[in-house]
């Protein structure tokens, strides 16, 4: 790093260990390819460096000839260790930063991303921001810094022809899901191939395709800011009414569609749909939809404290679902982050919105105490799921089984539905969140 400080003399005696470490490589990795006379010299060779630079009045032009004695015979005998082309350094490096990558990542800390929206707003995962005309997109700049410091993607739909906007529905409306979905390439980080979800709608008689995350349903009803329960279409297009769903029942049952249709699904069936007229009118190339989304929290998972310490009441908790066994009979292989709720031998019940551990409300952490005492925008605890903490029910906690629930009760899929942790499920715990540079930013929660 100051090698601009150093004389020229400890510059060459550096070079010269370099040439010794490098020799020594090759002698001892080609020695089997190499004839006995090339060995020979290779050796000789690298005596006299040797020599050179352990001789205590050193001599810069012997060491010098020494040095490209040693580099000259290289040239001859280095096979792929010299000399190494600049792709061949950089695919040396990136393999050595590879294995002590995985290594480190294996025992010590993982780099983790919130998938979904069950820890909110502790953690976030992806949540969005729609623009209109009441609350217009900013600007370049501004969209820019968005973008750098809180990973904030604009989405712009543009009418593709002139005429009414209408929605596929299926014709199994489902209330966490009205569209159907394809998979669709999509570009990962601006850059990287990969796959998303597909949402056709229709303008004009022509398709109008809009490309989300694979982990994003533009239909459902998620946080937007420091509201819950938000949706996109319904704030774009409908925004007096306060439900998605009832507007598109409303409309199926006034006869307001124009026809079905089919749509191809992610899972490769078709399915039918009807055609849901929306009563707004677009130019073609005028903007349908414009929204934006923000990437879900990216933390770091310290996974060395459970070899030491217990896991406890409170922790943020990161276990592999793959272990899980409901989890696993539905096909999971992620990791999921919920708050630790119950260890063995505690008992639990939730009762009037509140958590109760071992007859007292739940402490430990923030969410917690904001979810027993409904501070917005925590809403409390909900009796949600047939597997654990139903109605009326208390448990407790078996020996190496954990209890695992969201912060954000009503929309967590959490141990209420799936049961326990087992201990070997368990990864680590949240220690902190390093992206975006939002509020969050900092030691977790």
């Amino acid at each position: 790093m100051f090698g601009f400080l150093q004389s020229e003399n400890s510059k060459l005696r550096g070079a010269a260990k370099n040439w010794l470490y490098l020799g020594h490589k090759v002698y001892n990795f080609r020695k089997d390819q190499l004839t006995d006379s090339e060995v020979s010299e290779l050796g000789k060779r690298l005596e006299e460096l040797r020599v050179q630079l352990k001789a205590k009045t050193a001599d810069a032009g012997k060491l010098k000839l020494a040095i490209e004695g040693v580099e000259g015979h290289m040239k001859k005998v280095g096979g792929a260790f010299y000399p190494q082309s600049m792709i061949g350094e950089n695919v040396d490096f990136a393999l050595y930063f590879l294995i002590l990558y995985l290594g480190f990542t294996a025992f010590f800390i993982k780099p983790f991303k919130i998938p979904t929206n069950s820890m909110w707003p502790t953690y976030n995962g992806m949540t969005s921001e729609v623009w209109t005309e009441d609350h217009p997109a900013p600007g370049v700049i501004s969209r820019a810094f968005r973008l750098i410091a809180n990973g904030a993607i604009r989405y712009d739909l543009k009418a593709p022809a002139a005429g009414e906007l209408l929605i596929p529905i299926s014709t199994r409306i489902r209330s966490n899901s009205l569209l159907p979905v394809n998979t669709v390439s999509k570009r990962h980080h601006l850059i990287i191939p990969g796959k998303g979800n597909g949402f056709a709608f229709e303008i004009g008689g022509k398709p109008l395709l809009l490309k989300t995350p694979q982990e994003f349903d533009v239909s459902s009803d998620m946080p937007m800011l420091n509201e819950q329960d938000q949706n996109i279409l319904l704030k774009s297009w409908f925004p007096k009414e306060s439900s998605l769903l009832e507007v598109i029942q409303k409309k199926i049952s006034f006869g307001e569609t124009a026809g079905r249709g089919q749509r191809k699904l992610a899972n490769g069936l078709v399915t039918d749909v009807i055609l849901v007229k929306t009563g707004r009118f677009f130019e073609k190339g005028e903007t349908v939809l414009s929204f934006d989304i923000h990437t879900g929290d990216q933390l770091f998972v310290d996974r060395m404290s459970y070899h030491f310490v217990r896991p406890k009441v409170g922790d943020g908790f990161v276990f592999k679902t793959s272990e899980v066994p409901a989890l696993a009979r539905r096909g999971r292989d992620s990791y999921y982050i919920k708050r630790l709720s119950g260890v063995p031998g505690n008992e639990l019940q939730i009762n009037s919105g509140k958590l109760l551990v071992n007859g007292e409300e739940a402490q430990g952490s923030v969410g917690f105490v904001k979810n027993n005492s409904k501070e917005a925008p925590y809403d409390g605890y909900f009796h949600i799921g047939n597997s654990l903490l139903r109605r009326g029910e208390t448990i407790e906690v078996p020996e190496e089984r954990y209890v695992a629930l969201g912060d954000n009760s009503a929309h967590s899929s959490d141990s209420r539905d799936w049961g326990y942790v087992p201990e070997p499920a368990i990864v680590g715990r949240p220690v902190l969140i390093f992206y975006p540079f939002t509020k969050r930013f900092g030691l977790t929660k």
